[in-house]
């Protein structure tokens, strides 16, 4: 059981991290209320291109707490939060992006020509798809595994409770039948 739990964790890290990815760039092609690009200097500002992937990294750190904290809390006491294995599920699929987007970057050459904050911060930009969001995503898991372990030291014991202290073997009173065996008597030399 504890190996199905480990695993489970891994997947469900990697599965989070691909879901965070691919609604991180549905929320960066909706963008924000048009005020906010007018007020803070156009849609290609470092302000709002800053703003936006605080906005979407904040947004993905919620959601991999929800998920990362229904895949983490334990059902009993002796069951630990594997974090470690969920984070390196999440780590797995990260590199697995990352080497995806560095294949796509190669292949699109208009994307040479793209800005550095572009690059670096937009969701929709191989080959980080938004550097932010692994923070986001990797601070989401960790919040849920703090909760998971408060959640499993709240938990009651599942262990016994150990019996009293005292003689290993009670002394048969006068009336009570005898547990020895025969004595025997060495042979002799």
């Amino acid at each position: 059981m504890k190996a199905a739990r480990r695993s489970t964790a891994c997947i469900s890290g990697a599965l989070l991290y691909c879901s965070c990815i691919a609604a991180a760039m549905q929320y960066a092609s909706i963008g924000l209320p048009k005020s906010f690009y007018v007020q803070f200097g156009g849609r290609n500002s470092l302000t709002v291109a800053l703003g936006e992937a605080v906005a979407v990294a904040m947004l993905l750190a919620v959601v991999s707490a929800v998920w990362g904290y229904l895949t983490l809390r334990p059902e009993r006491r002796r069951h630990r939060p594997y974090l470690a294995w969920m984070m390196s599920g999440v780590g797995l699929a990260w590199a697995a992006l990352l080497i995806f987007g560095a294949f796509t970057f190669a292949t699109a050459p208009r994307s040479y020509s793209a800005p550095l904050q572009t690059l670096v911060l937009s969701s929709n930009a191989a080959p980080l798809f938004g550097a932010l969001n692994i923070v986001g995503v990797l601070l989401g898991v960790w919040v849920a595994g703090t909760l998971a372990r408060r959640k499993q030291l709240s938990l009651p014991s599942t262990r016994s409770r150990r019996r009293p202290s005292g003689p290993a073997h009670p002394e048969p009173g006068d009336d009570a039948e005898s547990t020895q065996g025969p004595q025997t008597v060495a042979p002799p030399h």
